[in-house]
């Protein structure tokens, strides 16, 4: 900081003819310092952090291969990424999943949200079913277009499933995203979209559904896991 006379000063110097003049950038830095130094107690000795991550943390009910068709999906994607050659990269085997239905949950992974939710999934009966992929396409729009495996058949189970959840948290009163299911398992995304690919048939026998917390740079959370008959 520097203390320059004031425009118009006469005589003597005194605190009022001083005026203060301070860069923007020595604001920021004062600002920040003062920031770093206050940590907010929320609850009695939990530290506020600033979230982790782009975007908020995601929820999502989904279906998860089981390991041996995990390996099976990671396998075709190498050999796709390698033939597509596109320049973002793979997704991790453990994000290999279907999701059934989003809901919003404000309150996070322990609030009044999830906690119903979990409790819709709790009520929830269904048998056991099989998946089957046998294509490969892009989804969603440019440049973030995610190139996906999908199929051409009827998932009648995984569908009924899904609009299953969908009511029963609507009703619950949560909120839910309403878009129509369709079913893919996202390998990477691309800038681009792709020409479908036909596959080999993949399948595996789905015998339970999970719910996920999804953050940036963070391995998934599974808050919860529901058995099918």
């Amino acid at each position: 900081m520097v203390l320059k006379r004031g425009v118009g000063c006469r005589g003597d110097w005194r605190p009022c003819d001083f005026c203060w003049s301070i860069s923007g950038y020595h604001v920021l830095a004062l600002f920040y310092r003062a920031l770093m130094q206050f940590v907010l107690d929320l609850d009695g000795g939990r530290e506020f952090r600033p979230r982790e991550g782009r975007r908020p943390p995601r929820y999502f009910f989904a279906l998860l291969p089981d390991a041996e068709a995990k390996a099976r999906i990671d396998s075709v994607a190498h050999d796709l990424h390698k033939q597509l050659r596109p320049v973002r990269p793979l997704r991790e085997p453990d994000q290999y999943h279907v999701t059934l239905r989003g809901i919003a949950a404000p309150d996070g992974p322990f609030g009044q949200s999830i906690a119903m939710a979990r409790t819709v999934a709790d009520a929830i009966r269904k048998t056991s079913f099989a998946v089957m992929f046998n294509q490969a396409a892009s989804l969603g729009a440019a440049p973030n277009c995610a190139f996906s495996l999908t199929t051409g058949a009827d998932l009648l189970a995984a569908n009924g499933l899904s609009t299953t959840l969908l009511d029963a948290l609507r009703h619950a009163g949560l909120k839910v995203d309403g878009s129509s299911f369709q079913p893919h398992v996202t390998l990477f995304y691309d800038r681009r979209r792709r020409e479908p690919l036909a596959l080999p048939q993949l399948l595996w026998h789905v015998r339970e559904f999970v719910l996920i917390e999804s953050i940036d740079n963070r391995k998934y959370a599974i808050l919860g896991t529901w058995p099918l008959d």
